[in-house]
């Protein structure tokens, strides 16, 4: 079965963050896209890997060869 929404908990461990740094992020707007129907917090998956894609960094003082 496919999961299409998450628990903060298992968001926030698949951001390496701890739930109350996700709840903060959630609050201020600066967190991955969330779903919040009578009280209970979800994450969409494909919200939460767009979210990381979307924060993903290089460094940019690498050289290209």
């Amino acid at each position: 079965m496919t999961k299409y929404f998450v628990k903060p908990r298992e968001a926030a461990e698949r951001l390496s963050i701890t739930t109350r740094t996700l709840a903060n992020k959630r609050a201020i707007g600066s967190g991955p896209p969330f779903l919040k129907m009578d009280g209970v917090v979800r994450y969409p998956v494909d919200g939460l890997e767009r979210y990381i894609n979307k924060n993903l960094h290089h460094n940019a003082r690498a050289k290209n060869k």
